[in-house]
């Protein structure tokens, strides 16, 4: 069985104990990364130092929208290199085991991009070693930006690029994966959309809609749901005052974890 980790910053909430429960429901270990102490961590749950795979005096985040997700894309890549375990970000909810075999685990969101919520790149991937070259205060244009765009970015900052903390909202994640991956000849492995990312993330208004998903809607080529967190709390929020319907997908999954003892 795979073992599978995650870095979490701040406090556990529903959603991501949900996810937890459903890890741990389908017999996976997992390891929860934090630069703090964590609170809360079921049993069954391992919590260590995040300092241990990539130490860091301080989160790096995206200077437009304050999210720590720009350091959890550095982390995850240096796990790939540090362990052999899954990074699982803490908004899927798993319908069976991840018990993929070999090295590599990622699928595709849409035809042209994969997405970096669940992976596992083998060491010596190139993609890789071009991903693991991404930090803090480094400067440069995003690698999915090309063509004339990429020129202008050149000649408007005279050569020296931007600050990585200022590059586009998933610059550093499934955007730079699914260029890298697509320039060294291994967008190939990619697993099928419905693997992990069956409902698009503009569609993703069904996970809060009570009664419009459950586990029976997902077949047999589906082992986990991401619920594209960050979209569903700004809808919760506008539509429900920022409670989980108990109908609605998550809700149902909230409720397992709540009878597992996890809330």
């Amino acid at each position: 069985m795979r073992d599978l980790a995650t870095l979490w910053v701040g406090h556990l909430g529903p959603i991501e104990y949900a996810s937890i429960a459903s890890f741990l429901r389908h017999g996976h270990r997992l390891t929860v990364y934090s630069y703090d102490r964590l609170a809360g961590l079921p049993a069954g749950v391992e919590g260590r130092d995040a300092n241990e795979i990539l130490p860091a005096k301080q989160v790096a985040i995206y200077s437009r929208e304050g999210s720590p997700s720009l350091h959890s894309n550095f982390f995850r890549y240096a796990l790939m290199e540090r362990t052999e375990s899954v990074w699982v970000d803490l908004d899927i909810i798993a319908l069976r085991p991840f018990d993929f075999p070999g090295d590599r685990i990622y699928a595709h969101e849409n035809p042209e991009r994969v997405n970096c919520a669940v992976l596992r790149m083998p060491r010596n991937s190139p993609a890789l070693a071009e991903l693991l070259r991404f930090r803090p205060g480094m400067r440069g244009i995003a690698p999915h930006i090309t063509g004339l765009r990429r020129l202008k970015y050149r000649i408007k900052t005279l050569g020296r690029g931007v600050p990585i903390e200022e590059w586009p909202w998933g610059s550093t994640g499934p955007r730079a994966l699914s260029a890298y991956l697509r320039r060294h000849d291994e967008m190939k492995y990619a697993l099928p959309a419905e693997t992990f990312y069956p409902v698009a993330p503009q569609e993703c208004e069904k996970f809060v809609r009570p009664g419009a998903l459950s586990d029976d809607d997902f077949g047999a080529g589906t082992y986990g749901v991401h619920l594209s967190a960050s979209n569903v709390q700004k809808m919760l929020l506008r539509d429900f005052g920022g409670e989980i319907p108990g109908e609605s997908f998550p809700g149902q999954h909230v409720a397992k974890a709540r009878a597992a003892g996890y809330l």
